[in-house]
């Protein structure tokens, strides 16, 4: 399967149209016009391609068939088919794929990357409360910064984590000891 780049125009090699009779002789005569080549776009039901050009035979029975944004505007599977009188039916499966993908797989090395940094940002930004356990990943791992960096106090049953100012609370958790055994609470 061949991947095109969503919402962009690109001309296809389709082929070979072989002679329906002989089923080996390629067909370089033949009129393929905007109806005849009809697309699937993700399952969809087949219609006619939007770019309106007749498709025009490169050589061997393979034809240039120029598709538009329109036609690849739907990303998922792709099928181009012709049936055309005198030939046997030619078709492609394609993966249409947004230009991010398209773009790290195929573009120059410099062009374009696929985001992977797990919704972490560069952004300086303190947390105002404690996560929750389904709090963010940026978040809990700004909770562990700030628990090893900041300001704590403790006193014989409260430890209090201090925001950047280091006076205002950013949680607190008890604390306990019997002599043998310490305990600290969840930070809330």
């Amino acid at each position: 399967m061949q991947y095109l780049k969503a919402d962009t125009t690109a001309t296809l090699k389709l082929g070979p149209f072989l002679d329906d009779g002989d089923g080996k002789t390629a067909e370089t005569g033949l009129t393929i016009a905007q109806a005849d080549v009809r697309l699937s776009k993700n399952g969809g039901d087949i219609a006619q391609k939007t770019e309106a050009a007749s498709a025009t035979h490169d050589e061997l029975g393979y034809y240039n068939v120029a598709i538009d944004a329109t036609d690849t505007n739907t990303e998922g599977r792709l099928l181009v088919a012709v049936s055309e009188s005198g030939a046997l039916p030619v078709w492609a499966e394609y993966m249409v794929v947004n230009a991010n993908v398209y773009d790290s797989l195929f573009a120059a090395a410099t062009t374009d990357y696929l985001q992977v940094d797990a919704g972490l940002d560069d952004a300086d930004t303190e947390l105002s409360s404690i996560p929750t356990t389904t709090g963010t990943l940026a978040d809990k791992i700004r909770y562990v910064f700030q628990y090893f960096r900041n300001k704590k106090t403790v006193t014989s049953s409260t430890e209090t984590l201090f925001k950047e100012d280091a006076s205002t609370s950013l949680g607190t958790s008890t604390i306990s000891a019997d002599g043998t055994t310490f305990t600290r609470g969840e930070v809330s």
